[in-house]
C-alpha cells in the first residue's frame, strides 16, 4: 500500500446524528444477489474499522483526504455536502476508531486507478460485521467520498441499511453495496474530473451492535467473481446430471 502521512483531526464539537426520513433515492444500495468470497478480515486490507468503546449508543467516524493525498483520521462531512444525502451526519473525532491509527489493514484511502475502477457501475462497498452469534445491526449510514490526490472535496454519496442478520452465510463475506443506477451519471462526472488518481475515502455510523469490529472495504465488482445462489447450484448440478445421463443413453 503507498506509504502517506498521516494527519489526526482536532477534536471537534459532537455533531448529532440526525435521524431524519430517508431520501428517496440513495446513492449506495445494498445489493443482497451479490455474494463476495474472498473479501474477508485479513485477506483485503479495510477501507474503515469502527469499534465503540464504553457504553455508546451508536459507533461512528471517518477518513478524510488531507492536502498532500494523506489520511486525515476522524475527519467527516455534514449531510448537506452529500449528493442526495439521507439526512444522516456522522460524528466526528476517532472514538470510535481502534487503534492503531494508520494506513494499514485497518483503515487505507486507495485510488480508483489502484482498485481497476474507470466507472461506477464498478464500485462496490462491502460492509462486514462481527456481531455475536449473527445479531442485528444497524448500518445508519455509510458515506462514500471522493478526492483528488491533492485532498480537493469532489463530492460524495451515501445508504443505509438496517440488518436483521448480521451472518452473511457461510463462506461468503459481508453485504455489498453499489452505486444506484440514478446516481451513476454523477459519479461519473467525478471519476472524469480526476481520473485514475481520484482517491476514495470512507465514513459510516452504527447502532443496534454488541461486538464489532466492523469493518468496510472498497472493491471493484469486475475484479471479484460473484458466488452462485443456492437455487442457482441447484440448477447447475441438475443441469450436469442431465448432461451425464444424456452421455450414458449414447454409449
Amino acid at each position: 500500500m503507498k506509504n502517506r502521512g498521516i494527519t489526526f483531526a482536532a477534536s471537534t464539537t459532537a455533531i448529532a446524528i440526525l435521524a431524519l426520513p430517508q431520501a428517496a433515492s440513495a446513492g449506495l444500495i445494498y445489493d443482497s444477489t451479490i455474494l463476495a468470497p474472498a473479501q474477508g478480515f485479513g485477506t483485503a486490507p479495510r477501507a474503515l474499522t469502527l469499534q465503540a468503546t464504553g457504553q455508546g449508543t451508536t459507533e461512528s467516524g471517518g477518513l478524510a483526504v488531507g492536502s498532500a493525498g494523506e489520511i486525515v483520521f476522524g475527519s467527516v462531512i455534514a449531510d448537506a455536502s452529500v449528493y442526495q444525502g439521507n439526512g444522516v451526519s456522522n460524528l466526528p473525532g476517532t472514538d470510535s476508531m481502534p487503534s492503531s491509527l494508520a494506513d494499514n489493514a485497518k483503515y487505507g484511502i486507495p485510488t480508483v486507478g489502484s482498485l481497476g475502477i474507470t466507472s461506477a457501475d464498478q464500485i462496490a462497498v462491502l460492509f462486514n460485521a462481527a456481531e455475536p452469534g449473527g445479531d442485528s445491526i444497524n448500518l445508519l449510514d455509510v458515506t462514500l467520498k471522493f478526492y483528488t490526490s491533492g485532498g480537493l472535496f469532489l463530492g460524495a454519496i451515501d445508504g443505509n441499511q438496517n440488518f436483521l442478520d448480521s451472518n452473511p452465510g457461510n463462506g461468503v463475506a459481508g453485504f455489498t453495496f453499489v452505486v444506484d443506477q440514478a446516481q451513476q451519471a454523477q459519479v461519473n462526472t467525478w471519476l472524469l474530473s480526476s481520473g485514475s488518481g481520484t482517491m476514495l475515502a470512507l465514513e459510516a455510523s452504527l447502532g443496534n451492535f454488541a461486538g464489532g469490529p466492523e469493518t468496510f472495504l472498497i472493491y471493484n465488482l469486475g475484479a471479484v467473481n460473484p458466488v452462485p445462489e443456492p437455487g442457482t447450484l441447484a440448477l447447475l448440478g441438475l443441469g450436469l446430471i442431465g448432461v451425464r445421463l444424456s452421455r450414458r443413453r449414447k454409449v
